[in-house]
């Protein structure tokens, strides 16, 4: 009797450890990166995070940004994904509970760029049936370096761009023209982070995070760059851009 009960022991501890040993192996080809004959670059997705921050009473608020998967450079990936996260948290404080109206819109997903723009809308002060004006920030990553692309980056000619900024004809009659001091300022501000920004202005006595309107940025479309002027859209500025 002693003899069977020990040959069962034996043969429950060897199937014991069979089983052990092939689900080891399962999870380790399942960890595995899938082969892919696509470029990995054009195939990443883009999805929508939550930051949480709290205002000034103490209340959670969330804002959201981007982030991309899919991705074969797994490094690469997480300084594209770094910089989509901070170029947003790092100047966000409790003064910045607006922030959560804010949506986002993907306006340029290339194997290049990807550039979006977050977008916050304010009623007009005199009745909602006005017109409204916004507070929009362009965000444009190089995706084969993972680093922002400010405006001084993407042109490097700052004469020439200066030059068809006061030239731009905006065939209307509603939109001012570019001067050449205004000129200075949208190439300045849409060259600067938005905490660059804040830096500057909270320097010179301005601290209202609102302020952030008046900030020009860009973003890019699949043949154009669009120039943030100011707070209303058909004060923006239009480009045709070959990438």
């Amino acid at each position: 009797m002693k003899r069977i009960i020990f040959i069962f022991f034996v043969v429950c501890v060897f199937v014991f450890f069979e089983g052990c040993k092939s689900g080891s192996v399962n999870d380790y080809q399942e960890s595995m990166p899938v082969e892919s004959n696509t470029n990995s670059i054009t195939d990443y997705k883009v999805t929508i995070k939550e930051y949480e921050a709290y205002n000034k009473e103490n209340k959670m608020f969330k804002v959201e940004y981007v982030q991309i998967s899919g991705m074969d450079d797994e490094n690469l990936q997480n300084q594209i994904n770094q910089t989509l996260k901070s170029s947003i948290s790092e100047w966000i404080t409790k003064d910045c509970d607006w922030m959560e109206k804010s949506r986002i819109t993907v306006e340029c997903k290339t194997s290049k760029y990807l550039s979006i723009i977050y977008k916050i809308e304010w009623e007009n002060p005199n009745g909602k049936d006005l017109l409204g004006t916004f507070t929009r920030i362009g965000l444009t990553v190089d995706l084969q370096t993972g680093k922002r692309v400010l405006l001084n980056v993407l042109f490097n000619d700052y004469d020439g761009l200066k030059e068809k900024l006061v030239k731009y004809d905006y065939g209307n009659e509603i939109s001012p023209p570019i001067d050449s001091d205004e000129a200075d300022e949208i190439i300045h501000n849409a060259s600067i982070t938005e905490k660059e920004f804040y830096e500057e202005n909270y320097k010179n006595g301005h601290s209202d995070y609102n302020f952030l309107w008046s900030k020009s940025s860009y973003y890019l479309t699949d043949e154009q760059i669009v120039i943030i002027r100011d707070e209303n859209e058909f004060d923006d500025v239009h480009f045709d851009f070959k990438q």
